[in-house]
């Protein structure tokens, strides 16, 4: 035995390994060898019990079918009768072959057979009467069994008398009742009979299966036993090893790279502690080039994430900074264009606001771009009227054709219902974007934009749209490229049209966030064609919300009340614009005050009467919020008094936060003269 153990240490542990499974999958293969084995003994018993139905059955249905037959001598029931009794005929043939010294298995096979037997069965049945016939319980069932056969021999003998008697001469009524007495008591008998074959086989099932249970326990424990006692020998001869390249292992984790394994042996666990050394000195090499390399990345992570901060900051600020003074420039030059009277000078402070409403524009790309490039755009699914928006879009486009010999076609199929669900601001910025660059690169011909139902839905529909120019074109090696950031179809000292470069790569993504693709369609020298699919809900009736056919009245001008003039408390905290707003609401007829912030505004609200308030958000000791809430906690009719948000702060969701505190109306800087006089005219109709 210790030479045994000593050899076994001593090979590899591959080939310790080799012998434990070898032990292991021999016993589980005598383990699985001896499940089959009884599964296949107790499928077999189940057959018996399938057969002594089948024999039982078949017994009952004769005796039934020779009764038929005494009183209807029906020779189709007699035939009935005999077929049934070749059921026990055929069980009987097998049972006497397989007691022979040297049965013949196929006449055997055929006798089952003739037992009405399944024939997946037969051989099964066979080899449990091989191999158990002499044990208790199959000899005592296979007893009973044979003494059924002198019964069945009786019952045939009656039957076959019988049989000659109705053929003959008919059936005397004597041994008619005779021959009725002994089938009840033939039949009584069998029944007898098959219940104690029936009990003699469950009894027997149960002791195979308790034998089974007996066999499989003992495997199952030698199988563990054996697993253990070998899992234990061989693991112990090697723990010492492993647990020294654990503990060098677990102490380097710790962060004490000097930390190395004892090697005690030459085996494989001695190669693998001199493999994990090598290892070590590697790692150590590299983590100490990692650290130096996680210190400088993350570094350059702090400065990248304090510049993204200070560019979401900026461009916040600057969106706030540049509409402000944005806001007075157009707003002034409005004042102008009503007040001049020579013609060049309504033409200079035209191209003003013309230039200024560009600046804009360029402003507004930029911070859409960024929102973008950051994953901040939320769609948003709200009614809109698309005829009214091409409308608008045209009366913003015209003027860019001033001075050009262009013609602007404009079709939209008249299947395209007048109000739709969707994101509008959205496609707003798309067309405006694609019908600005047509008109840029257009100096004379056409510029188009189409509208087509291509598929219409119960629910939905899906539109084409497409704008097309016969402009300057796309050269094909640029197509793709014009939809990158800051790329453009001319590029270099050359460029005959300006721009940032935003405007199609904006439309891209904002297509694309809608479900769509734009594509293009171009010939350098000959023109251009952008278009895209988006679908968009229909909403029940073709009608617009209350709330949005409000927003789609006509304009109208408001010079005063009946009972008196408009007193309206402007709330700003920059001088141009209050001085701005108090010009144009002067010249429509209004009496204004001013307010630099929302605590002067609530000083002046209370000690004075107003019918209503232009409110800027952002301003120093009290802010628009503020003072909005504090209005609308009044417990007097002034909490009632509307209000009106007018700011440059135009990131998402702020037009949803200012109707939430209380304000009833939202205007972005800048704004036009109309666009703040209409929303006026509504809240004071």
């Amino acid at each position: 035995m210790f030479s045994f153990s000593k050899r076994l240490n001593d090979i590899s542990i591959s080939r310790k390994l080799y012998f434990t499974v070898g032990i292991m999958a021999l016993l589980v293969t005598v383990e699985l060898c001896t499940l089959w084995f009884s599964v296949s003994t107790l499928s077999s018993v189940r057959s018996f019990v399938a057969a002594e139905g089948l024999w039982s059955k078949a017994e009952k249905d004769a005796v039934l079918y020779l009764r038929m037959y005494a009183y209807s001598h029906n020779e189709k029931d007699y035939q009935a009768f005999k077929k049934f009794l070749e059921v026990s005929k055929g069980d009987k043939q097998t049972r006497a072959e397989l007691q022979k010294k040297h049965p013949d298995l196929e006449k055997a096979r055929r006798g089952f057979l003739q037992g009405k037997n399944h024939p997946a069965d037969v051989d099964g049945m066979i080899n449990l009467l091989q191999r158990f016939q002499k044990t208790y319980y199959l000899n005592k069932a296979f007893s009973i069994w044979a003494d059924a056969d002198p019964m069945i021999e009786r019952l045939e003998r009656i039957g076959d008398t019988l049989h000659t008697q109705i053929v003959t001469f008919g059936p005397r009524q004597a041994y008619m009742e005779e021959a009725l007495g002994e089938m009840t008591y033939i039949n009584q008998r069998l029944t007898t009979m098959e219940d104690g074959f029936s009990a003699t086989l469950g009894e027997g099932a149960r002791w195979l299966e308790n034998l089974v249970r007996k066999v499989l326990l003992m495997l199952s424990l030698t199988i563990g036993t054996t697993s253990i006692l070998i899992t234990i020998s061989v693991s112990n001869k090697i723990e010492e090893g492993i647990s020294a390249i654990n503990e060098a292992a677990l102490e380097f984790s710790l962060g004490r790279l000097t930390r190395r394994a004892r090697v005690y042996s030459k085996d494989e666990i001695g190669a693998l502690a001199v493999a994990f050394n090598q290892m070590a000195d590697k790692l150590e090499a590299s983590i100490l080039a990692l650290r130096e390399k996680e210190q400088h990345l993350q570094k350059e992570q702090e400065r990248a994430e304090a510049s993204e901060k200070v560019k979401r900051l900026f461009l916040m600020n600057m969106s706030h900074e540049l509409r402000t003074p944005m806001n007075a420039i157009l707003g002034f030059a409005h004042l102008l264009e009503d007040a001049t009277v020579s013609k060049e000078q309504k033409d200079y402070i035209k191209f003003q606001i013309l230039a200024a409403e560009e600046l804009l524009n360029i402003l507004n790309d930029i911070l859409d771009f960024s929102k973008i490039e950051s994953g901040n755009v939320v769609l948003e699914a709200m009614p809109f009227n698309l005829h009214q928006m091409i409308d608008e879009l045209s009366a913003e486009m015209l003027p860019r054709a001033a001075g050009k010999d262009i013609h602007f076609q404009i079709y939209v199929d008249h299947n395209v219902p007048e109000v739709l669900l969707g994101d509008a601001k959205r496609l707003w910025q798309v067309l405006y974007n694609l019908l600005a660059n047509a008109f840029k690169f257009t100096t004379r011909g056409r510029v188009g934009i189409s509208i087509q139902v291509v598929d219409d839905q119960q629910h939905h529909l899906e539109l084409e749209f497409s704008v097309t120019d016969t402009g300057v074109g796309v050269a094909e090696d640029v197509k793709e490229k014009i939809f990158e950031s800051f790329e453009q179809a001319e590029s270099g000292p050359e460029r005959r049209f300006g721009g940032a470069g935003l405007g199609l790569s904006i439309v891209k993504q904002l297509v694309e966030l809608q479900g769509g693709k734009v594509h293009v369609n171009s010939q350098q020298g000959r023109g251009s064609e952008f278009y895209f699919r988006l679908s968009f809900l229909k909403l029940k009736g073709g009608q617009l919300p209350e709330q949005v056919e409000e927003i789609d009245l006509p304009q109208r001008e408001i010079l005063s009340p009946k009972d008196g003039r408009v007193r309206v408390l402007v709330v700003d905290d920059n001088p141009m614009n209050r001085l701005m707003v108090n010009k144009m609401l002067q010249k429509k007829g209004f009496e204004a005050e001013e307010a630099e912030n929302g605590k002067v505004a609530l000083n002046k609200f209370n000690s004075s009467h107003f019918d209503m308030v232009l409110m800027d958000l952002q301003m120093p000791e009290m802010d628009g919020y503020e003072a909005t809430r504090q209005i609308r906690a009044l417990a007097d009719d002034k909490r009632n008094v509307p209000i009106i948000a007018i700011t440059a702060h135009t990131i998402q969701g702020e037009r949803e936060r200012c109707l939430a505190i209380g304000m009833n109306e939202f205007i972005s800087k800048p704004f036009k003269p109309d666009e703040l006089f209409e929303k006026m005219g509504e809240l004071l109709k």
